[in-house]
């Protein structure tokens, strides 16, 4: 069912994932702690670009079953390490803790309010992008 979902939606959410990608993925703000630690980058990197895969197909009308398939996909087609990869899926996959379900959901609803912001043409993107560099919390590796 995911599989004909995703088919089926992935017209619109091409697009959304384009046009969203062109604005962030050419200057992304890293935060402070990975200029010193290139594991913390990947996993950053990793960070951005599963939440913007998963918000872009929600916004595309996709459950978010068909969401989380679409990420993990595109996080594989990544040169992550494994390590980094395991990180970065189980941080969106499922928190131990409060807090960091907290902070895994303010992740993803920044995300959101950047594709809405790339879509409307409304809005500074770069302040958003700037506030998750800067409250970044590194999942434990």
């Amino acid at each position: 069912m995911i599989l004909f979902e995703v088919l089926r939606k992935r017209g619109r959410f091409g697009p959304i994932l384009e046009r969203t990608w062109k604005r962030i993925g050419t200057d992304i703000p890293y935060p402070p702690v990975t200029e010193q630690n290139p594991a913390q980058r990947l996993i950053y990197f990793g960070m951005i670009a599963y939440a913007l895969v998963y918000e872009s197909a929600l916004a595309a009308g996709m459950s978010t079953s068909a969401a989380h398939y679409l990420a993990r996909m595109q996080i594989g087609k990544y040169n992550l390490d494994k390590a980094s990869t395991s990180v970065v899926e189980g941080f969106f996959s499922g928190c131990e803790t409060k807090d960091e379900q907290a902070y895994a959901d303010f992740f993803l609803t920044r995300m959101g309010t950047i594709i809405k912001m790339v879509e409307s043409g409304e809005g500074d993107i770069d302040l958003v992008m700037n506030e998750l560099a800067q409250t970044f919390k590194s999942p434990e590796t």
